[in-house]
Order: structure tokens, then sequence, then C-alpha cells
């Protein structure tokens, strides 16, 4: 069994590691643990961690949102996952997966807006207004990052109740890894090498 160590950005990252991706991955001969930086990712704070974790699995990924991410100044999120593979020498560098999240977590339930809106007693119009923001962007991971239109603010607009940490990984395993990973491909790349560590 191959030791994956995951650190996440914060409890929802968290529960969803735990919840979703941790089973999917022990089939294949993966064992994951996440670890969570609560918040405030910035580069200087995974430079922080990454040593210890590299020195206590047999591989490391990352799970960070883009949307929040402190100091990331003008870098695109592949500029970014290639700074964060920097934060190490290259020897340890060829056991590290940097990933972060196109835009943060939410963009995930844009590709499972029935299963969102059934989870949270939602309507009609909200199922619809979810398949209107995913047309117009492209891809739920194309959801953009402002503040007023992030995926997370506006999954807040839709649910009144939404609470990040419960419903956000909840929707995930009803609608199914599989079929999340169809509709976000930067995603599904992240996942499946993930599976070829087992």
């Amino acid at each position: 069994m191959t030791r994956l160590g995951i650190s996440v950005e914060g409890a929802t990252e968290r529960e969803f590691v735990s919840r979703v991706l941790r089973p999917h991955l022990a089939a294949v001969g993966v064992t994951v643990t996440a670890i969570d930086l609560r918040g405030n990712v910035s580069l200087d704070k995974v430079r922080g961690v990454l040593p210890a974790l590299l020195g206590g699995f047999d591989r490391v990924s990352t799970f960070y949102d883009f949307y929040g991410f402190k100091g990331r100044d003008a870098r695109n999120i592949d500029q970014l996952e290639a700074a964060i593979a920097e934060l190490v020498d290259a020897q340890r560098r060829t056991r590290l997966i940097p990933y972060v999240q196109s835009y943060e977590f939410e963009a995930l339930l844009f590709g499972a807006p029935q299963q969102a809106v059934d989870l949270m007693g939602g309507s009609a119009a909200q199922l619809a207004e979810m398949q209107l923001a995913v047309r117009q962007a492209g891809s739920p991971e194309r959801v953009n990052d402002s503040f007023e239109t992030s995926p997370s603010h506006r999954i807040k607009g839709y649910f009144a109740g939404y609470d990040k940490k419960l419903h956000g990984p909840e929707i995930v395993a009803l609608a199914g890894l599989a079929a999340i990973r169809g509709e976000c491909p930067r995603f599904d790349a992240w996942v499946t090498k993930l599976e070829q560590l087992g």
C-alpha cells in the first residue's frame, strides 16, 4: 500500500478526502490521510508543512482552492502549482503532486447540480441557475473567482442553509466521484494521478 498524505486547505476538503477520496483510493492500494492547514493558505504556509509531510508519507499531494490562496500574485493556477513544487528540493519533488482546485471546492458542486438541489431542498429555479452558471462559464471548473460570483458565494446565495463542511462533501458523495470527474476534467486528471500511485 502506498501511503499518501494530502495537505488540504480546511475542513471541507478534509471531509471530502476522508469520506469520498479515501475509500476510492483504498480500492487501488493507496491509503490516504488528510492534513488540515485550517485555511489562510499561502506559499509560506505550505513551505512550512511540506518537509514533515514528505518525511512521513510515501507520496504527498495538495488540495487547496485557487480562490483565496494568499499571495498568489499574478500567477495562474498552473504557475501556482509549479511554485508549490519549487518549495522542495528536486529529489523530494518527484514524490510531490501539487494540486490547486479551480476555483474552489464548490466548483465541484456545479458538476452535480441535481444532487445539490435535492440535498438542500432547492427548487427547479435554483437548478436552472446552477446549470446556467455552468453553461455561461463553459464548465463547473470555470465558474469564476470574483468575490460576488465565486462558486461558494453562488452556492450560499442559492441555499441559505448551506454548510461547507457538512453539505459540500455530501453532495459529491451523492453524485458519485465518477460523475464529478466526468464534468471536471482538471479534477479528474488529479484523481487519475493519485490512482496511479497504487
